[in-house]
């Protein structure tokens, strides 16, 4: 299997057909189609159905088309790289970052090492849940910072800080809530059933390998999803729901009142989130990134 037949397999899908692909990669037809023939008889399977007008995916030429096209992304990469070293391309730190830690656990460590390395290309990804580790599997981070969901020992991981989760809403949203189910609120103790219609405001999965569900939720419940917490911020100010928050993205606002503490029956309303750093036990470190790794760690016991 040669990354051209790759190529020439990805571009027929991508264009078509045999002559678009042609086109596109500037090759006779006759040698795209030779070399699409040249993978299905490698591996004895028909990649594409050539019955229509144009040639379609097979069931097996769909999953071979997903992990091919991801192969000529990593190659690309690859190639992008290495042209980058030969020219002595500075180097480069990536971090994958939970979507909770709005100011970073280390920040000062952060910002000290990025100024003893002035050259450093710094990337630093915002994800949450399942995302944040697959950065890692991907190989698009060398380190994550995040909370312990997914791991196991197949990651090494070092406890650096912890997040303050609090459940909030409007005091309009609740008074809005009790209205509705005609109840009082005596206790100080929200009851489930009065939030279960009320949209619980969370932020979605953004990995896409084995996306995993939010832990705290309310059975039943209707649930809003977004993609950051800004954006779950907005909605509440919005008094269109209740979320949980991280306490320092909403200080100013608890502070005057736009936003109420809620203590929900049976739910984890208020919580403190170990956040660690995270990093693949098989994968070796670069140099640079492991001199992050131990300066993260010491600024950590000190």
């Amino acid at each position: 299997m040669k990354s051209d037949q790759l190529r020439a397999f990805v571009s027929v899908v991508e264009q078509g057909s045999f002559r678009a692909a042609a086109s596109h990669l500037f090759k006779t037809q006759p040698t795209i189609s030779a070399a699409v023939k040249a993978l299905e008889e490698q591996f004895g399977i028909s990649l594409l159905s050539r019955d229509a007008y144009r040639p379609t995916l097979t069931a097996e030429g769909k999953s071979f088309y997903k992990e091919a096209k991801r192969l000529l992304n990593h190659v690309a990469e690859l190639e992008s790289l290495g042209h980058q070293l030969s020219k002595g391309a500075a180097p480069r730190l990536s971090i994958s970052l939970s979507a909770m830690c709005a100011i970073p656990p280390g920040l000062n460590t952060i910002k000290q090492f990025c100024d003893r390395h002035p050259d450093l290309q710094l990337s630093i990804s915002t994800e949450h849940l399942s995302g944040i580790l697959e950065q890692l599997h991907l190989d698009k981070a060398d380190v994550a910072i995040g909370p312990h969901t997914g791991l196991d020992d197949r990651f090494e991981f070092v406890d650096i800080g912890k997040v303050s989760m609090i459940t909030v809403a409007t005091p309009a949203c609740i008074n809005a809530c009790l209205l509705k189910a005609n109840r009082r609120n005596t206790s100080g103790v929200i009851a489930q059933q009065v939030l279960r219609h009320v949209p619980h405001i969370l932020v979605a999965d953004t990995g896409s390998q084995s996306p995993i569900d939010n832990i705290n939720i309310i059975s039943g419940g209707r649930r809003w999803y977004v993609k950051d917490y800004q954006v779950k911020k907005a909605l509440l100010l919005a008094d269109m729901g209740w979320a949980r928050i991280p306490l320092h993205m909403i200080e100013a606002e608890l502070a005057s009142g736009a936003l109420i503490p809620l203590q929900v029956e049976n739910f984890a309303s208020c919580s403190e989130v170990p956040i660690y750093l995270i990093r693949l036990q098989q994968h070796p470190l670069s140099e640079l990134a492991s001199h992050f790794w131990d300066e993260m760690i010491a600024s950590k016991e000190r």
